[in-house]
C-alpha cells in the first residue's frame, strides 16, 4: 500500500520556488509507481554502485534541459532547493507497506525546482525539469531511491532504483500499486488520515487526547503537532546515538546526537530513553514546556514550536500549520478515549498547568510543584491526598468515573448533564471518585472511602467515622471539602491552599469539564463541611 508520507527536512531549502506545474503530465492513481522521466525523452547512461572510486548511489537518465520531472509515487516535498553536489534537489517521502522510503531528483538549476517543502504531490505529477547544476558533466536527472528515508542524514539506507523504474509505468500510461518489494506482489494503492499512515494518525491523535486531558488549549495543540510534523513526520524515531532507545517500539532510527521521538528531544535533557520513548509521557514533556513559555499563546506557531525546541531552523515549522490546524480539528475530543494507562504514563510526569473550561482562566499550582506536587511516601498525609489527586489535572470529569486505582470509564446520569456531554463513553472522574482516589492512595490503601459524598440517606464519604469533622477556619491543604444544604452535598473537593489570598479547589468540577485547581469562592453561598481523613 502507498500512501502519502508526511515528512520535514532540516537541510536549506528555497522557499519561494514556482507554483507546481502540470504541462506534458498526467497525474497516475493513487498508491501508483511511475517513472521519474519519459523513457522516449532520456536515456539511462550511469547506474547504481561503484564509479570513480566513490559509491553512485542512483541512477542518470540524461536528456535535454528542461525535460519533465515527475513524482515517482505519491508523497510529500521534505526539501526543494540547493544541495551540496547536486546543486538544487527535490526529495519526496513515501509510505510503501508500511515502511518508509524517500525518492531523491538532483542537478536541477533553481528556476527548474517546481515545488516547495511542504507539497503533497501525487504520482506522475510534474515536479521539476533537467538540469546541469552542480557536480555534473551534462544535462540529467540523478534519481535515487532511500529506503528507512535519506533525511535526516544518516536515517536510511541508498538502494538501487533499477528494479523499481523498471516495474514502474510511464507517466499518463495505466500504473501498476507500489510492491513491498521490486520483485513482489503489487500492493493495493490506498492512503491514510490527512495523507497519514495508521501508526502516523494515531500518534497525531494522541497528541491531541494527551493536550485535551491536560486542558491545553486548541492552539497548543498545533503547535505540538507542527513540531511533530516538522521532527518526526508523526513517527516515533528511536536513535543510533542511544542504544537503549533501539529496544523500545519505533518507527524509525535517526540518528541527530541524542534525540529521540516524535519531538527529537534529547536524552538526558528531556529525560530518559525509558520517558522519551514513551510517546504519552513525551507529549506531557512537550505541552509542559509550552505552558512555562510567557506568552505562548499570542506568538506564531513556528515562534511557539522555536522556543521549545530550539531548533537550528524556526523557518520549517510554519508549512507544518496547514496539516496541523485540520488534524487538531479532525482528532478534536479524542481525549475522552484515552486508555487508563495513557492516564497514569500522563501522571508519571504530572501536569504544569490546567486550564479550566468555560474560560475561567488557567490555574497554574505554586511554583514549587510545577511538574507536578511530590508524592512522598510515609509523608504528610494532606500533602499526598494533594499529590495523588494533582496527577490527573486536566483529566476529562466522567460521571460515575473513577476508583482507587485511577479513572474509570463514566456510567449514565439517567438523562442529566452526563449522559448529554457523554460522559458514559469517557474514562475520568467524577467529584467523589477523584477524591477517594487521593485518600485510598495517600493511605497507602488502608481508606477506602464511598463512591458517594454523603447524606442523611446515603452516609457516604462526609458521614464515614474514618473522617474527622474540622471547622472551616481550621482547614489546611489535603482536607475534603463537601457542598451542599442542610447536610445533603452534591459535591466535594480538595483543599488546596491559599494563593494570591485566594483559598483554591482541586476537584472534578462538572460535565464537559477537566480536573482542575479553581478559587474555592466559585462555591460562594454554598453551605461547605469539611472532613480531614488519615
Amino acid at each position: 500500500m502507498v500512501v502519502i508520507f508526511l515528512a520535514t527536512s532540516d537541510e536549506p531549502t528555497s522557499s519561494d520556488c514556482g507554483g507546481v506545474g502540470t504541462s506534458g503530465s498526467t497525474i497516475a492513481a493513487a498508491g501508483s509507481l511511475v517513472k521519474p522521466t519519459k523513457s522516449s525523452e532520456t536515456t539511462d547512461t550511469s547506474g547504481f554502485g561503484p564509479r570513480g572510486g566513490t559509491m553512485h548511489q542512483g541512477i542518470d537518465r540524461a536528456g535535454p534541459e528542461g525535460t519533465d520531472i515527475f513524482a515517482f509515487t505519491d508523497g510529500r516535498v521534505v526539501a526543494a532547493g540547493p544541495a551540496e553536489g547536486f546543486g538544487n534537489w527535490i526529495i519526496l517521502d513515501h509510505q510503501i507497506d508500511g515502511k518508509v522510503y524517500s525518492s531523491v531528483y538532483g542537478h536541477m538549476y533553481e528556476s527548474g525546482v517546481l515545488v516547495k517543502v511542504g507539497d503533497q504531490v501525487s504520482a506522475g505529477q510534474r515536479i521539476g525539469t533537467i538540469g546541469n547544476a552542480g557536480e555534473s558533466t551534462g544535462a540529467h536527472l540523478h534519481f535515487e531511491i532511500w529506503e528507512g528515508g535519506r533525511l535526516p542524514d544518516g536515517a536510511g539506507t541508498a538502494v538501487d532504483p533499477a528494479p523499481w523504474i523498471d516495474r514502474a509505468a510511464e507517466v499518463g500510461e495505466a500504473t501498476p500499486a507500489a510492491p513491498d518489494n521490486p520483485g513482489g506482489t503489487p500492493a493495493a494503492p490506498g492512503a491514510g488520515t490527512a495523507g497519514l499512515n495508521a501508526s502516523q494518525a494515531a500518534l497525531a491523535k494522541q497528541g491531541v487526547a494527551v493536550g485535551e486531558s491536560m486542558g491545553v488549549p486548541e492552539q497548543g495543540i498545533v503547535v505540538a503537532l507542527s513540531t511533530m510534523s516538522q521532527e518526526s513526520t508523526y513517527r516515533m524515531l528511536a536513535s543510533s546515538n542511544v542504544p537503549e532507545s533501539l529496544s523500545y517500539p519505533h518507527d524509525g532510527v535517526g540518528s541527530d546526537h541524542l534525540s529521540v521521538n516524535q519531538y527529537q528531544q534529547q536524552v538526558t535533557i528531556w529525560g530518559t530513553a525509558e520517558e522519551l520513548m514513551n510517546p504519552v509521557t513525551a507529549n506531557v514533556k512537550f505541552y509542559n514546556a509550552l505552558m512555562k513559555v510567557p506568552g505562548w499563546q499570542t506568538m506564531p506557531v513556528t515562534v511557539a514550536a522555536q522556543t521549545v525546541q530550539g531548533s537550528a531552523h524556526p523557518e520549517l515549522y510554519a508549512d507544518d500549520e496547514p496539516l496541523a490546524r485540520q488534524l487538531a480539528a479532525q482528532f478534536k475530543g479524542s481525549g475522552k478515549d484515552l486508555t487508563p494507562q495513557e492516564l497514569a504514563d500522563i501522571a508519571k510526569v504530572g501536569v504544569a498547568t490546567a486550564v479550566v473550561d468555560g474560560g475561567v482562566g488557567v490555574c497554574t499550582p505554586p511554583v514549587s510543584n510545577i511538574g507536578g506536587p511530590q508524592f512522598t511516601p510515609g509523608g504528610p498525609f494532606g500533602a499526598n491526598v494533594i499529590a495523588a489527586a494533582a496527577r490527573w489535572i486536566g483529566t476529562t470529569y466522567a460521571w460515575g468515573g473513577g476508583d482507587q486505582n485511577g479513572p474509570t470509564k463514566g456510567i449514565s446520569d439517567g438523562g442529566g448533564a452526563g449522559d448529554a456531554n457523554g460522559d458514559p463513553d469517557k474514562v475520568g472522574f467524577d467529584c467523589s471518585g477523584l477524591t477517594l482516589y487521593a485518600v485510598f492512595q495517600a493511605s497507602g490503601g488502608q481508606i477506602q472511602l464511598p463512591h458517594f459524598t454523603g447524606s442523611h440517606s446515603n452516609p457516604g464519604q462526609l458521614y464515614d467515622p474514618r473522617g474527622q469533622d474540622i471547622a472551616f477556619d481550621q482547614k489546611q491543604p489535603g482536607d475534603l471539602i463537601y457542598f451542599g444544604a442542610g447536610g445533603d452535598t452534591h459535591h466535594v473537593g480538595i483543599y488546596y491552599g491559599n494563593e494570591n489570598g485566594k483559598d483554591m479547589l482541586l476537584n472534578a468540577p462538572q460535565s464537559g469539564q477537566t480536573v482542575s485547581i479553581m478559587p474555592l469562592d466559585g462555591w460562594a453561598g454554598e453551605e461547605m463541611y469539611v472532613k480531614r481523613f488519615g
